[in-house]
């Protein structure tokens, strides 16, 4: 997990936190009640914020599973590409080495 993703929660709580505190700054709160919704929002918007960096992470997770799945699926098609090119150039190796064995049996009679 990068460094950006672990930060994530934290940087959605502080965002809702400054946001908040701004707002019943201006709304005229004493600092008490302040002091407790900004609590409350600060709880709340961390727990947001696991929730979305868990859901970011499976998807992430899903993408390299699929892409790991692609590549090995490309490897196999090659591979069975490698082994049909063997297998003709085998079997042209074949021919000429019964043509060879053919030219030096007639050559000895």
């Amino acid at each position: 997990m990068s460094i950006q993703m672990k930060l994530l929660p934290t940087l959605i709580m502080l965002l809702a936190g400054a946001f908040t505190s701004v707002i019943t700054w201006l709304l005229g709160y004493d600092s008490k009640t302040a002091m407790w919704i900004l609590v409350g929002v600060l709880v709340l918007f961390y727990i947001i914020g696991v929730i979305v960096q868990k859901v970011i992470w499976k998807f992430e997770v899903q993408i390299a599973e699929e892409e790991a799945k692609r590549a090995e699926e490309e490897a196999e098609e090659e591979g069975k590409v490698v082994e049909k090119d063997g297998a003709a150039a085998d079997s042209k190796d074949s021919r000429r080495t019964k043509e060879k064995e053919e030219k030096e049996e007639e050559a000895e009679e």
